[in-house]
């Protein structure tokens, strides 16, 4: 049996609380897909979809999951997305430590941070950055950002952003304003300096994990993180990679600024700083022990932008109805 008369259904690749993705192929040109598929009945989770599949048709980034339709049957919304071959980050910090060299992780950082770039300049907030949503296409070296379900239209800064009374997001990835429910310009630059914290020391938790969610909110608001010059054996390296992972922490800290006007006032700053601090260290050491090679991002085309722009009022009429 075909879905819309196309796609049959392969096998499941997860389940969250609100959806469930699976492999299929697309039997008009026999190439593999994703599809996302909403389990509740209702009307706002079918408008997130909705709306995050117009994003992703309307822009085509590198970085950002592509998106190819929505359409629904027997009551149920779907959307098929391009089907990513690789490892999602989480997979990689967890499964593969260590498995690349701090000039391969500059290059997925970089290329991340490009991605919230195009979605915040496109007039949307994702907020939930966290390892499971970045995907690294292992053919390509390509780091895709995915799963824009919970994401928000930037115009509406410091509205209420609940579903069902609870805060939208992944607890430990949260910026302190979402954690009252709300968000800012910057919420997703809080939430990539979690992730990146996490990532370049390799370790398995956001810095904010507890087993409360009461308390890692409180250590979200009220806790500064250490510094990961801290948590690395940082007297072992070379003086390139020292001064590398020394401006590496002054990006973070500045990101994780409780107030969200103190952070970097947009993802792209970072992906150029990240890009910057590579270069003197492309030479130094392989970039990492795999088969494929991971670039860094580059800056958006003035073309891109101004669709980008053109976008956030779209985005924007799309999200009042919602």
């Amino acid at each position: 049996m075909l879905l819309n008369n196309r796609y049959e259904i392969i096998s499941p690749v997860g389940i969250g609380g609100t959806g469930a993705v699976f492999t299929a192929i697309d039997a008009s040109s026999g190439e593999k897909v994703a599809i996302k598929k909403i389990l509740l009945d209702e009307s706002e989770q079918i408008e997130r979809l909705k709306r995050e599949c117009l994003f992703l048709k309307t822009i085509t980034h590198p970085n950002l999951v592509k998106a190819y339709e929505f359409f629904i049957e027997n009551g149920r919304a779907y959307m098929i997305l391009e089907y990513i071959d690789g490892k999602s980050l989480d997979e990689i910090i967890h499964k593969n430590k260590h498995s690349m060299t701090l000039v391969g992780q500059l290059a997925i950082a970089s290329q991340i941070a490009r991605g919230i770039e195009v979605l915040n300049v496109g007039g949307v907030i994702h907020r939930d950055i966290k390892p499971q949503n970045i995907m690294l296409n292992t053919q390509t070296g390509e780091v895709k950002i995915v799963d824009l379900g919970t994401a928000k239209n930037l115009n509406d800064v410091f509205s209420s952003l609940t579903i069902k009374g609870s805060v939208v997001g992944t607890y430990s990835y949260m910026s302190p304003e979402q954690t009252s429910g709300k968000v800012a310009q910057t919420t997703d630059i809080f939430s990539l300096g979690i992730l990146l914290h996490q990532f370049f020391t390799w370790s398995d938790d956001s810095p904010f994990h507890t087993k409360s969610v009461f308390h890692t909110f409180e250590k979200i608001r009220y806790e500064e993180v250490m510094d990961i010059c801290k948590l690395i054996n940082i007297d072992s390296m070379t003086q390139k990679q020292q001064h590398a992972y020394q401006k590496i922490s002054e990006i973070l800290c500045k990101a994780l600024h409780k107030d969200p006007s103190m952070r970097w006032e947009n993802a792209g700053i970072i992906a150029d700083m990240f890009n910057e601090i590579r270069k003197p260290l492309v030479n130094e050491a392989q970039q990492n022990p795999l088969k494929y090679q991971i670039e860094i991002s580059r800056q958006i085309s003035p073309r891109l932008r101004k669709k980008l722009e053109q976008m956030r009022s779209e985005y924007s009429s799309i999200d009042q109805k919602s």
